[in-house]
Parts: structure tokens; sequence; C-alpha cells
């Protein structure tokens, strides 16, 4: 057998507990690392806002995190 045919078994045998796991379980870390992905390309495009707290409420709104707004108070006397 060939020396790098024995580092990749010596490499899978190592890592073998992890690999069997991924068939177990059904898992993935794809959609945490697409949430981060669409914060960095926000924080990208969004070069030059004023404030922390518009790039903030940019990432919000593209997830859908926002708070619904509750009637002004003028609204809730009628």
């Amino acid at each position: 057998v060939s020396s790098l045919m024995t580092t990749s078994l010596k490499t899978l045998k190592k890592h073998l507990p992890r690999i069997e796991n991924t068939f177990k379980y059904s898992f993935s870390n794809g959609p945490l690392e697409g949430t981060i992905n669409k914060i960095k390309v926000i924080k990208r495009v969004a070069y030059g806002y004023r404030s922390f707290w518009n790039f903030k409420h940019r990432i919000l709104v593209s997830f859908n995190l926002t708070q619904k707004s509750t009637p002004a108070i003028a609204d809730r006397a009628a």
C-alpha cells in the first residue's frame, strides 16, 4: 500500500466516529453558514451606514425578525 493511501487510512480511522455521526444524525451547519454569509453580504453593501442601529435593523429586516409595531396611543383611545 502506498504511503499516501496509508496516510488516508490513518486519517479515516482518526475521524471515523465523526464520520459515522454524519450518517447517524441529520444535522448540518449549512443553514448557519448561509445566515453568516448573508450578514457578511449586507455588511459589505452597508459600508457607510451612519450607525450600527441602521446596520442591525437592516439585518433584522432581511431575516423578517422585526417586531410588529403597536398601534398609536390615539388609536387605542378610540
